[in-house]
């Protein structure tokens, strides 16, 4: 069985967790109900009242929350306690517009370091650990999330902060980094910038990571591995439920378990908003169920994965787990009438060898028609005709997968520019009407 942090509650038998999830799903309707205005407003819409909760399957009488919802009460209106009884306030990193707010109590602060605790030593983090951090401190969630989870399992952390990547591998080597948190596009950079310092990432002590923020597709997951020789696992989180630590993959790597004490997940269709059935793929909907400072009930989050069956894994833990995520339902483009998400692409991408780890899609109109061209840079710098031939196999593959011809442009390495944290992989230039 690989580490667990907090065995009793990563092992609780299921029934017990559904026990402790209708009693703090409970008292956290309550808690809303008494002291959330648009809560009220949205229970009376709905005829429904605190006391008619009395399964979990009761949750279905209640409203969903979307990030509209929060927009419209930003900064603090979604609160349940005042601001006095709040130490820490994030903010997501607004990739999708206006930044959503959330403010924490004490108590939430000390739920978020044990969730992460848990999903760092699932992902092999022990107090032996030398844990670094680049990920910027501030108000996105990601920085202190990894920091206090690190600290709570005892790792000692060297919080580098986002950027400065050459100053990054040096850190590493210095003070022989075991470990690294992040998002995968910048742990691909790294491992691209230390080859151009002359340094092999292998030869450095870093042999596990953990990464989140954006999509993570398998061929993105071996490719950081086979770089760096090290284990790679996967985090999933957002700001409305604490940031990241709602769930991590396991050694298995077949599925992220999702930390069910603390969040109550359903699997939902995007459109009719009914249940999907069992390992359907649907849009993941959150109730938070211990948070205080601003609990949220049925938060849409817009990503689209699926539940496994609630088997235990073969790691002990017994929280339902559930597939990475494929792209957020808001994430797919419409082309000429067909559904793309830019994981189908990435996937396609991450599976040739010549292919370095910056990409994006971008879309334009031309002749009233939707065009695809797919911007690429290749690992190393190759001749004009290599790049030439590895455009057409692309354009071969990537056509296979979304059904129509996209263009393809092959770039050399480091040309495509960085766009803040996460790696912007759409860029929609389309006439609109």
């Amino acid at each position: 069985m690989d580490h667990l942090f907090n065995a009793k509650m990563e092992t609780l038998q299921h029934k017990k967790i559904q026990e402790l999830q209708l009693e703090r799903l409970q008292k956290t309707v309550h808690l809303v109900y008494e002291t959330v205005p648009h809560y009220q407003k949205k229970f009376k819409e709905l005829g429904v009242k605190p006391s008619d909760i009395k399964t979990l399957g009761d949750i279905r009488k209640l409203p969903f929350t979307t990030k509209d919802d929060l927009r419209k009460n930003a900064p603090f209106g979604m609160m349940t306690t005042s601001l006095d009884n709040c130490i820490e306030l994030h903010a997501s990193s607004g990739t999708t517009g206006v930044p959503v707010t959330a403010c924490y109590t004490r108590n939430d602060l000390e739920v978020w370091s044990e969730v992460m605790a848990r999903c760092l030593s699932m992902s092999g983090l022990t107090k032996k650990d030398i844990f670094q951090n680049p990920i910027p401190y501030g108000t996105f969630t990601g920085g202190f999330g990894f920091h206090y989870g690190a600290q709570k399992v005892g790792a000692l952390v060297i919080p580098s902060g986002k950027g400065q990547s050459e100053r990054q591998i040096k850190l590493m080597e210095y003070y022989g980094t075991t470990f690294i948190s992040g998002v995968a596009s910048y742990a691909m950079h790294l491992g691209q910038v230390a080859l151009e310092m002359g340094l092999d990432p292998k030869r450095l002590k870093v042999r596990n990571g953990l990464f989140g923020a954006e999509m993570f597709t398998p061929g993105l997951k071996k490719r950081i591995m086979e770089v760096w020789d090290m284990d790679v696992h996967d985090i999933y989180g957002l700001t409305e439920m604490c940031g990241p630590g709602v769930s991590t993959d396991c050694d298995q790597h077949d599925g992220l378990h999702l930390w069910e004490d603390h969040f109550l997940v359903e699997c939902v269709d995007p459109l009719t908003l009914e249940p999907v059935g069992p390992e359907e793929e649907g849009e993941m909907v959150l109730t938070t169920l211990t948070k205080e400072g601003m609990p949220l009930l049925r938060y849409r989050t817009r990503d689209i994965a699926k539940l496994y069956d609630a088997e235990v894994c073969t790691c002990g833990r017994t929280h339902v787990r559930h597939s990475m995520i494929k792209g957020r339902s808001d994430d797919m483009v419409i082309i000429r009438g067909t559904n793309i998400y830019p994981g189908q692409i990435e996937s396609v991408l991450m599976n040739n060898p010549l292919v370095g780890g910056n990409w994006r899609m971008v879309l334009t109109t031309e002749h009233d028609m939707d065009m695809l061209t797919v911007e690429v840079e290749t690992k190393q710098r190759v001749s004009i005709a290599d790049m030439e031939q590895l455009a057409a196999r692309l354009k071969a593959d990537i056509q296979s997968v979304i059904v129509f011809t996209p263009r393809v442009d092959v770039l050399p390495p480091n040309t495509i520019l960085e766009t803040g944290l996460k790696a912007k992989r759409v860029i929609d230039n389309r006439k609109k009407d």
